[in-house]
């Protein structure tokens, strides 16, 4: 978690403002006369659950509790970030430039590390005898030649010390290997060989460097597939089996298979079905989720058919809907909503038949692709696997699933895809459709009636809140830090649309002055861990954006316009989120409405417009009935 959102973790913003202005209770918000200009008419606002404020009156502007300190305190960031470090009782933690470079040397050193060892695990599996049990394995798994030199899968030694010799005569040390998780430390003291008889698979990240490994057992030895530990270079929840040799296919396709296990990608990639990746037998991750959405936006869930893999499957599905951002994070990421996965292709391969994926490849090429083409939409596999483990005579079981099924239903946008599904959901279950829709409405209704009542002193997830717009602005300030060549198209770039303070912060730094180590010199010491991050993100970047100034420029250019869309989005939910208040006291007199909003200073827009124009239609229908 970044030190700033550690901070508004700790302090409500209400709490904050409130100790400079009087705050006056405005539904689920707050409103106040604008400490910083004069006015009658209150028109400065806060909206606890975004942690955020706006002046709708002569300010026009707004933003965190970083900004309001250093606007009311005559403050620059880093005091602000002092002064409520100090109040949130957060300690801030100084990482000089020195430590930071000492620490890239550090990561460049165990990648050649990495890189070292799985030369020599592909050697022995090539040319050593010992190695013949593990080239008749790779031999019976159908693993041509080829397949294992574009994997670079190797053998280790059944031996204590076989790794450790070799590294220690290319002048690696004890430490060193340990760092990479490559030796394991004895309890009487001295390092043994953390994969002994193995076949390894070595783990590379997107660019192609080594970054851990995993080992198959030749013999009884538990567990069956060992893994490197989480080490500086290796963090599993972030790693993508095969991610490496998959995103040119990806691309190609604009499709990506996330499968489970090394032989499964394997399989997959020697007969053909090169955009495959796996997640290591583990639930996908945000990280993972992330790294795949910057190829493609169409993904398809394909876990082996035991029962162990249907809940991998179902992990996978949650951590998809839970992980992705609700708001547009990079240009080639979408929308959280169920209406967004079923609409952008998130499918689920169903494998019958107790097969796994490794095996169908090898045996029926042409059946993996067709169930590749039959996949389904997640609502779908989860609602049919969901209805198979009930009994139709049981009420309860049925009403459970209603439950489960209508908040996901409820939340897609398109009537037509939210008919349809309502209607699935009732066919299945053998009721009629009218109890579903009925049900649905009154979830609806308590959904709004909670919302207008929610205590607004509960302080919301800040990280989760903000993902969206952090990554975008993070991006955005990596690209121009990285890339001299879009000086000019940054530019156009406004701190108004950042939504963190120590975002716009460095952004006011770079366009006084691009060279990184001035900005480096005149950020907040508490932040120089944070803006070597920013520094070293251009390390995850497909090759392509180094390669290419047009598309770095594309990249930029589609980031900044996914900013100031987020930007105006944000202002018209609060304008929305003052309107349901004013709705609650008096519902359907827009005209009324519209006329109170002006006097608090919220111009009418056309998003302001079309929320009137709609109520007006609802109201309308209920005068009607």
């Amino acid at each position: 978690m970044n030190i700033t959102d550690e901070i508004k973790q700790k302090l409500d913003i209400t709490d904050v403002i409130g100790q400079y202005t009087k705050l006056q209770k405005s539904g689920r918000n707050f409103k106040a006369i604008c400490p910083f200009h004069s006015e009658k008419i209150p028109s400065f606002f806060v909206f606890p659950d975004k942690q955020s404020w706006h002046c709708f009156g002569a300010c026009g502007t707004g933003g965190d509790i970083f900004t309001f300190i250093m606007k009311k305190e005559g403050l620059d960031f880093g005091q602000a970030l002092r002064l409520l470090a100090e109040r949130a009782n957060v300690k801030l933690e100084y990482k000089s430039a020195q430590s930071s470079k000492d620490e890239q040397q550090l990561h460049d050193r165990l990648y050649k590390l990495n890189e070292v060892a799985a030369e020599y695990f592909h050697y022995h599996l090539q040319h050593s005898p010992e190695a013949g049990e593990a080239r008749a394995y790779a031999n019976k798994r159908g693993l041509t030649e080829k397949i294992i030199s574009n994997f670079q899968i190797g053998y280790a030694l059944n031996k204590w010390d076989g790794l450790i010799s070799h590294l220690a005569r290319t002048e690696y040390n004890e430490e060193e290997m340990l760092s990479a998780g490559l030796i394991i430390p004895r309890d009487s003291g001295g390092y043994y060989d953390r994969f002994r008889n193995r076949l390894i698979f070595p783990i590379k990240d997107i660019k192609g460097r080594v970054i851990g490994f995993g080992g198959r057992a030749l013999d009884d030895s538990l567990p069956k597939y060992l893994n490197s530990p989480q080490t500086v270079l290796f963090d599993k929840s972030s790693v993508l089996y095969g991610i490496d040799r998959a995103q040119a296919a990806i691309r190609l396709k604009d499709s990506v298979v996330i499968m489970e296990g090394y032989m499964d990608v394997i399989a997959a990639h020697q007969f053909g079905f090169e955009n495959t990746v796996a997640s290591m037998g583990t639930a996908l991750t945000s990280k993972q989720i992330s790294i795949l959405r910057r190829l493609s936006k169409n993904i398809i869930v394909a876990l082996d058919a035991d029962a162990a893999g249907l809940g991998a499957t179902t992990r996978s599905i949650v951590t998809i809907d839970e992980q992705i951002p609700k708001e547009h994070w990079m240009p080639w990421i979408e929308s959280k909503t169920y209406e967004d996965l079923v609409k952008y292709e998130i499918q689920v391969v169903e494998i019958s038949g107790g097969k796994d994926p490794d095996e169908i490849i090898r045996q029926a090429p042409e059946k993996w692709a067709k169930l590749l083409k039959e996949s389904q939409p997640i609502i779908d596999f989860t609602l049919k696997k969901e209805v198979a483990n009930i009994s139709q005579d049981n009420v309860k079981d049925k009403s459970a699933i209603v439950s489960k099924f209508l908040p996901i239903l409820s939340q897609i946008d398109d009537p037509v895809r939210r008919a349809h599904y309502v209607q699935k959901l009732s066919t299945r279950l053998k009721l009629d459709e009218r109890f579903v829709c009925d049900a649905m409405f009154a979830l609806q209704a308590r959904d709004r009636k909670s919302r207008q009542t929610h205590s607004s002193k509960v302080i919301k997830n800040i990280t989760e809140k903000t993902t969206a717009s952090r990554a975008i602005e993070e991006y955005c300030l990596s690209l121009l830090l990285h890339f001299p060549d879009l000086q000019d198209a940054g530019q156009e770039l406004s701190a108004d649309i950042f939504e963190h303070s120590e975002n716009k912060d460095i952004l006011f730094k770079w366009l006084i002055n691009h060279d990184i180590e001035w900005i480096r010199a005149n950020i907040d010491p508490a932040m120089h861990e944070y803006f070597e991050h920013l520094c070293s993100m251009h390390r995850q970047y497909p090759p392509s954006l180094a390669q290419n100034k047009r598309e770095r420029q594309i990249a930029l250019h589609d980031s900044i316009n996914r900013l100031q869309e987020i930007h105006i989005k944000n202002l018209e939910l609060q304008k929305k989120s003052i309107l349901d208040e004013l709705d609650e006291k008096d519902p359907g007199n827009e005209e009324k409405q519209l006329i109170k909003l002006k006097e608090q200073g919220i111009n009418e827009s056309q998003q302001l417009k079309d929320i009137f124009s709609k109520r007006g239609r609802f109201f309308s229908r209920t005068k009607e009935v």
